[in-house]
């Protein structure tokens, strides 16, 4: 339990003993390694406590890639953050133990394509604490290379590199069972939630049997089943990477001794040679058994509740990353010449790459016996990072969009009195999934494939399938 200590916030935990302090009056830890990377391309080691930490700062955050936007490339920025590989560590706020009942426990998976992002990126969660009482967490875990490069198949010596990001992940909701309820939380009640990669992260994680019976409930923001790959494909990028290398490393085992900036130079290379870089999860027959998509139409997750969340214009983040990247997207579809209206290919865009694959995950985990339910959000937040970074989003719910309403401050100033209202309507729904195990509309079912608009509050509400 929590005790007070010198003004602070002590908590013993499987990690140590961890001392937070007030975040705006809630109580707060950050920093707090759930796991550790004692070597790299290797799987998640557990904790070794060593003595007491303060927990008052953030973690280290997984070393981040460049994208490529147009012919260029683009590092996000980190705002002071520390890259590190061995950065599994979370973040936790409480409004602190209850008497009555333990607290609902939020889990926050963030996005970023797993090449860049962290848990304290883009992002002040401390309103889910502060205004809605329930416990949340944020997580950092490795990304691109370092989380997601297989080399078992070139090297047998790494056989155990596959899917290291997941197995962060499960070993974080393994810490979180195991010590949540020291913050007053409730391990047998557990949301996770992510947007972007992070959403197909959850459902990858709703595919991994180690994950089974950590996690009670589940949002997928802009998020699909159908990230994994195969081994094959898997084991070719690797080919890819190590061709790109040149000099620099010939085999798994130079590329485990390579300095990091060595590391990021062939991923460089790879971008400039055109090469399609994904990160990601695949199917090994073990962490993940099989495509996600297969284990939950068969079942395996039927119990969990799931609210799957698109925005209206998915698409339009194509065309904030310019031209040439809108032009591949389209191209990819593989539908013809284009009409020439951005409208039109950008519906289509968000129709075949975000709505439709949502659809199949709807209709697996309902088909498997499992409560599901549908949201659009139609609502283009004037506060959004996204926006403030590319102004060409400013009219449309592009992916991404509905973040700054998730994330909102309801009673703060942030934003414009509408924003704040339209999140809400959004948090309210998670909360309601969180609390009660449902949204407050119907779920969605293929005879009656209810989608519940998230827009101004003149124009919100649920309607039939038809979007």
């Amino acid at each position: 339990m929590l005790d007070s200590v010198e003004g602070g916030l002590v908590v013993e935990t499987s990690s140590g003993q961890i001392r937070g302090f007030f975040d705006r009056g809630v109580p707060n830890w950050r920093g707090v390694p759930y796991g550790r990377v004692e070597r790299r391309f290797r799987p998640p080691e557990p904790v070794r406590p060593a003595g007491a930490l303060e927990a008052n700062r953030w973690g280290a955050v997984s070393w981040q890639l460049p994208i490529q936007l147009g012919r260029g490339l683009y590092r996000v920025p980190l705002d002071g953050l520390v890259e590190n590989e061995d950065c599994l560590n979370l973040n936790v706020w409480s409004p602190g133990p209850r008497q009555d009942a333990p607290l609902p426990v939020l889990i926050w998976l963030h996005g970023g394509n797993r090449v860049y992002g962290s848990a304290s990126s883009w992002i002040d969660p401390w309103h889910f604490a502060a205004r809605h009482g329930v416990v949340v967490v944020t997580a950092n875990y490795r990304l691109g290379l370092w989380g997601c490069l297989y080399l078992g198949g070139h090297d047998q010596d790494f056989a155990d590199s596959a899917n290291l990001a997941i197995l962060d992940q499960v070993m974080l909701l393994r810490w979180i069972k195991d010590n949540i309820a020291r913050f007053g939380g409730d391990p047998a009640n557990v949301t996770l939630f992510g947007m972007s990669s992070g959403g197909c992260d959850v459902a990858t994680l709703l595919g991994t049997p180690l994950a089974h019976g950590l996690f009670h409930k589940a949002a997928i923001y802009s998020g699909n089943a159908e990230v994994p790959v195969s081994e094959d494909t898997a084991v070719r990028f690797t080919e890819e990477f190590l061709a790109a290398a040149g000099p620099l490393a010939s085999s798994p085992d130079d590329l485990s001794r390579l300095p990091n900036v060595g590391l990021r130079h062939i991923h460089g290379k790879l971008l400039e040679r055109g090469v399609k870089v994904r990160y990601g999860p695949f199917v090994d027959g073990s962490v993940v058994p099989r495509p996600p998509l297969e284990t939950i139409r068969d079942g395996g997750v039927a119990g969990v509740p799931l609210l799957m969340s698109v925005t209206s214009k998915e698409a339009g983040i194509y065309v904030a990353m310019g031209d040439e990247v809108f032009s591949r997207a389209y191209e990819a579809l593989d539908v013809g010449a284009s009409s020439g209206d951005q409208e039109e290919m950008i519906e289509l865009l968000s129709e075949r790459n975000f709505l439709e694959p949502t659809d199949r995950l709807l209709r697996a985990a309902q088909d498997a016996g499992g409560t599901v339910w549908s949201q659009r959000f139609c609502y283009a937040p004037t506060n959004s990072n996204f926006v403030s970074h590319n102004p060409s989003l400013a009219a449309w719910p592009a992916h991404g969009t509905d973040m700054a309403s998730l994330f909102v401050d309801t009673q703060g100033n942030d934003g414009t009195k509408t924003d704040r209202l339209v999140g809400e309507l959004e948090q309210n729904a998670l909360i309601a999934l969180t609390r009660h195990g449902c949204p407050p509309w119907r779920n969605w079912t293929p005879e009656e494939p209810v989608t519940c608009q998230i827009a101004a509050p003149d124009s919100h509400g649920p309607r039939p399938a038809g979007r």
